[in-house]
């Protein structure tokens, strides 16, 4: 049971965080599209409904990151 709880951990530590997705997404597409090759499809769809609640508020730059990501998860 320990080495589940574990190996659990140790699997969370390797997805990134929402916060890891929004820094990445400001620092410019580049970055946010290396930090999206490690997200879940579960994330990624969560991490969308938050960005399409967020988008008319985003500064220009986060919208064409997310943007960016988004044509490289619909192709």
């Amino acid at each position: 049971m320990i080495s589940r709880i574990k190996a659990g951990k140790r699997r969370a530590q390797a997805n990134p965080s929402y916060q890891d997705i929004v820094s990445a997404l400001q620092e410019g597409p580049r970055s946010a599209l290396k930090v999206y090759g490690d997200l879940t499809e579960r994330q990624y769809q969560h991490m969308k409904d938050m960005m399409d609640a967020l988008e008319p508020i985003l500064p220009l730059e986060i919208q064409i990151a997310w943007k960016t990501i988004e044509a490289f998860h619909d192709a």
